[in-house]
């Protein structure tokens, strides 16, 4: 090849660099700085420190922030959970046999503390100790209702003395009241020796109902003092014939109810289910409507805790019906808690946040 011919070559072959050059130039010229697409306007000709285009995430979709919104919600459940507990003091605590009486005598009831320990008081001073007991009872039952639990309890352990002291029947109902207020509040020592009180007193007198009544809750004392097995003893063995005895199916729910709580402590849920479905029969057989919304939303409990969300669900809108029935907002929030975390799970993100909001709704007016 000649030098005139090599020369040719090489014209040739730079020509085609430079074009391989500019075509790749223009195709990255070509190409946006945003590769989503999100940022389409921005000034090309910049040229100072920096990159053309800051490239941001995509806006999050809607099932993004409700998965997040529900993890907002996660560790409130205890509440709610405690919540449920009171609801059921307030629902157990026991009128004094004097209580139209002094509601018709002292109408209206005193407005603050100082006209309520003012009158109680007066009636001690005049030896008016059944009255007294009663208005104890009933300060004691507003101070429960505000969540003031020492007060409550202050008051009860006044009234209970001028009950003991006049020889009064409305100890008994003290009592009861007092046991269940010192197990919200965690005086187990206080409330076993109390129960047991009232137990004796109840065997006394022969009262086979009352006895059953308060082996059940000396069996919750015992459960949540970690006695298990004798807690479940306790109503098995005990509580479960004096029912049966008395015909009293009222208290055998209740006692179903109680034995399901104590295994659901234990995370015996399989056990707890069985128990409730008794608590179902029965309830629904004798009419027991009332108790039927926290079996369902028990069952459903037990069910979400096993993983089993599909069965969970469905007994959970069977709850969440019942508790609308009842107006039972403390059981709606219950239920609107684990029924919205079950939809979410299964991706059914409209009624995911239909449930959300109507936790928040009640959320927000409780608490």
């Amino acid at each position: 090849m000649n030098l005139r011919m090599i020369d040719k070559v090489r014209v040739i072959l730079a020509f085609g660099l430079i074009t391989s050059t500019v075509s790749l130039k223009a195709q990255t010229n070509n190409k946006p700085l945003d590769p989503s697409g999100f940022v389409t306007k921005y000034d090309s000709s910049f040229a100072g420190i920096g990159p053309k285009v800051y490239v941001l995430p995509p806006p999050r979709t809607k099932e993004e922030e409700l998965v997040d919104s529900y993890k907002e919600k996660k560790g409130f459940f205890d509440s709610i959970s405690r919540q449920l507990e009171y609801q059921s003091i307030i629902e157990d605590y026991k009128p004094t046999s004097n209580a139209s009486y002094l509601k018709q005598s002292f109408n209206p009831f005193p407005a603050t503390e100082q006209d309520w320990n003012d009158l109680i008081a007066k009636l001690e001073n005049n030896r008016n100790l059944p009255l007294a007991a009663g208005m104890a009872n009933e300060y004691a039952y507003d101070l429960l209702k505000k969540r003031d639990i020492n007060k409550a309890i202050a008051l009860l352990i006044r009234g209970l003395n001028a009950a003991r002291t006049s020889g009064s029947g409305e100890k008994f109902v003290l009592e009861h009241n007092l046991a269940n207020a010192y197990l919200f509040n965690g005086n187990f020592i206080d409330a076993a020796a109390m129960q047991e009180t009232f137990l004796r007193s109840a065997v006394e007198k022969k009262e086979l109902v009352d006895q059953a009544n308060t082996l059940v809750r000396i069996a919750l004392v015992q459960a949540h003092e970690k006695k298990y097995f004798a807690a479940e003893n306790t109503i098995i063995r005990r509580a479960f014939p004096l029912y049966n005895r008395t015909k009293n199916h009222f208290g055998k729910v209740y006692a179903l109810i109680n034995l399901a709580k104590i295994y659901q402590l234990q995370n015996k849920h399989t056990e707890a289910q069985w128990f409730l479905i008794q608590a179902k029969d029965l309830a629904n057989l004798r009419k027991i409507d009332n108790e039927l919304p926290e079996i369902e939303y028990m069952l459903a409990f037990s069910k979400y805790i096993q993983q089993n969300y599909k069965v969970a669900q469905l007994e959970f809108e069977k709850a969440k019906t019942l508790a609308d029935v009842e107006n039972n907002k403390v059981l709606q929030l219950a239920i609107a808690d684990k029924l919205g975390d079950i939809y979410l799970m299964m991706g059914n993100f409209e009624d995911a946040e239909q449930e959300l909001s109507s936790y928040w709704r009640l959320r927000n007016e409780l608490f």
